[in-house]
């Protein structure tokens, strides 16, 4: 993501969700949560509000934000909130402050904090996708997926070309039950980025759901060829195949998640299905 305030390429990502999906028997999968994706995607600069009676107070602040940024990347988030708080006061006009605390904030579990900053951030610029992406990503962890639907809305409406938008937008409207417009955002999602991960995964999960298997094992194939070390594909394509009697590539597949995974809760419901093909 290209932003004059710095850049932030590994964020730590939200803990991904879960979904509990029938078809042909009642199977454990695991839904990603995209928003990890976003972070890569911002094309948009946001944009430096600069006021001429104030801008040495302005610059110092982008100065302090681009190290606040440094501390948030390598972890330490409670120095990153605190210099963040030291941005807002010296240019509160600014978006991009109140952006990154949110990011912390989500990342912590704290989502009404990060909802209010979002909330602040989105107002500061409304030209600026990525608040709306963190929003719904927050809305989405309390549950409120409809008020997340619609943060989706207005950030595809200003990058109509990003594919993890779609992603994530089908996976909500899977999970609000709208399958057929799932279906149109996740091959859309596709059809922007083939080498998007999250798209295919979404589309092999809500395929399965639509009763589509074959299709779906396409997705998490394709999946698995683009990144071989994303554990979750190897738990879903382990699930279906175990469905369809193919015992053997079923135990290769939730073998090799449980070698990836560091997720007790999912490596304890590989262990229990191992144990039943056995």
């Amino acid at each position: 993501m290209s932003n004059n305030a710095g850049t932030v390429n590994n964020p730590s990502p939200l803990r991904p969700i879960t979904m509990l999906i029938g078809g042909g028997g009642i199977l454990f999968f695991i839904l990603a949560l995209t928003v990890w994706g976003l972070f890569s995607m911002q094309k948009q600069t946001d944009m430096v509000q600069v006021q001429t009676e104030t801008g040495t107070t302005v610059n110092s602040a982008i100065v302090l934000e681009a190290a606040a940024i440094d501390q948030m990347e390598i972890g330490n988030n409670a120095v990153a909130i605190k210099m963040f708080s030291q941005v807002i006061e010296m240019a509160p006009e600014r978006s991009a402050p109140y952006h990154y605390r949110a990011v912390i904030y989500a990342s912590q579990g704290e989502h009404e904090k990060a909802i209010a900053d979002f909330d602040v951030a989105i107002e500061a610029n409304s030209h600026w996708a990525l608040p709306l992406t963190g929003r719904a990503a927050s809305y989405t962890a309390m549950e409120q997926l409809s008020k997340a639907v619609a943060d989706l809305d207005k950030a595809i409406m200003l990058e109509p070309g990003e594919s993890t938008l779609y992603a994530n937008r089908g996976q909500l409207h899977h999970q609000l039950g709208k399958l057929n417009i799932a279906r149109e955002d996740l091959n859309m999602a596709v059809s922007l980025d083939a080498g998007s991960v999250p798209a295919h995964f979404n589309r092999g999960v809500l395929l399965y759901a639509l009763g589509k298997t074959d299709q779906a094992l396409a997705d998490f194939d394709k999946a698995i060829t683009i990144d071989p070390s994303h554990a979750p594909l190897y738990f879903n394509r382990g699930l279906i195949l175990a469905e369809l009697e193919q015992a053997e590539q079923a135990k290769a597949d939730l073998e090799q998640f449980i070698a990836l995974s560091n997720n007790e809760q999912w490596i304890g419901l590989a262990e229990m299905r191992l144990a039943e093909l056995e």
